[in-house]
């Protein structure tokens, strides 16, 4: 690995992100010199609006939220970032100065960084990198554009035992899955109030999930994924 302490494992996860996902390895390899593993703690702030933008991230463990400041003094969240996921790049794609919004870590974190100006010259020297990219950025895009249908045509469980099974290490059995303590962040994520949350999780009782403080258990993921489906879809 390119970066000092970067396992295997953190490496697919980095490779396995829309940005990335249409890249060789030797190519995401390239990109990762001078990139670096960094650790927070919950509480810490990645970014402040305003900050010069310099860097953007994939998150490998822990949970990330993205906010505005509102006028009258509270937080507008603007995004929930998962492990797997990656972002701050659409701010270096269009070429702003600065941050647009703020990042805080709301549980311990592992993650990134990836120094903006060593990959933008990259692409500027690989017009069939930045092609490929382009690619995933579109097909970032098509997640986003589906993510926002699903909030519109599913139910508030449905949507919740689909984050549930995207969030599982295995594709089938039982799991258990960590969650923030702060379990607005998952609402906002999903299109719901907090409140919703809890009867979302409560109505998921009956396909064997139960949660204690931030743990969530899951019986049988197949059959949590199969209620997850379009053909299953219910009000």
């Amino acid at each position: 690995m390119t970066i000092p302490g970067l396992t295997q494992s953190d490496f697919e996860v980095v490779r396995e992100t829309p940005l990335f996902s249409g890249l060789t390895d030797e190519s995401v390899t390239d990109i990762l010199k001078g990139a670096r593993l960094k650790k927070y703690e919950r509480g810490e702030m990645l970014f402040l609006r305003g900050d010069p933008v310099d860097r953007f991230f994939v998150l490998l463990e822990g949970w990330i939220k993205v906010f505005r400041d509102t006028p009258d003094g509270d937080q507008s969240v603007v995004a929930v970032m998962k492990p797997g996921d990656g972002f701050a790049q659409a701010a270096i794609f269009t070429g702003r100065p600065t941050f647009p919004a703020s990042a805080e870590i709301v549980d311990d974190a592992r993650l990134v960084e990836i120094p903006s100006g060593p990959f933008l010259s990259r692409l500027k020297e690989d017009s069939e990198l930045s092609l490929k990219m382009l690619g995933a950025v579109s097909e970032r895009m098509l997640q986003l554009v589906q993510h926002i249908e699903q909030l519109q045509f599913r139910s508030t469980s449905e949507r919740l035992a689909d984050f549930l099974v995207g969030l599982a290490e295995q594709d089938e059995g039982p799991a258990t899955i960590r969650l923030p303590y702060d379990k607005s962040l998952i609402a906002a994520r999903l299109g719901m109030k907090p409140e919703s949350l809890s009867r979302a999780l409560a109505k998921l009782r009956k396909l064997g999930v139960s949660s204690k403080s931030n743990l969530v258990e899951v019986e049988d993921l197949e059959r949590l994924r199969e209620f997850c489906r379009p053909d299953d879809m219910e009000d």
